[in-house]
């Protein structure tokens, strides 16, 4: 199997495709990404499909209850409270892979904080 990146998002409603953008170019650096992972309430934002289809990448729905298993770098108090998961974005990127999994880049927040992106790595499913 093929070592792919993935890169996991969490963002406020508000949020656009330019804040998702932004995130994106923030935790990216050289990793070639695969495809893009979010919550599955989230999935369906319009910007962050725009962002896929932009990319031309695939989007996957992680459900809540998977991410709130996953042990991530970051521990926002705001997030664990709502979210019980340290950071949507790491878990998120985390929890696409069914086996061993690592945080290449922590969260990365947008310019105007209404997004965040990380990127894991693992074997392809």
């Amino acid at each position: 199997m093929a070592i792919v990146c993935i890169a996991g998002f969490g963002f406020r409603s508000l949020a656009n495709t330019d804040s998702l953008a932004n995130a994106l170019s923030k935790a990216r650096a050289e990793h070639k990404i695969c495809g893009f992972s979010a919550p599955e309430d989230k999935v369906d934002h319009p910007a962050l499909k725009a962002l896929a289809e932009r990319y031309e990448l695939p989007l996957y729905a992680v459900e809540n209850e998977v991410m709130k298993s996953i042990k991530t770098f970051t521990q926002s108090a705001a997030v664990i409270e709502k979210r019980q998961t340290g950071s949507v974005a790491e878990s998120a990127a985390l929890a696409f892979f069914k086996g061993p999994a690592k945080l290449l880049e922590p969260r990365k927040i947008s310019d105007d904080g209404l997004a965040v992106c990380a990127i894991a790595e693992g074997e392809s499913i």
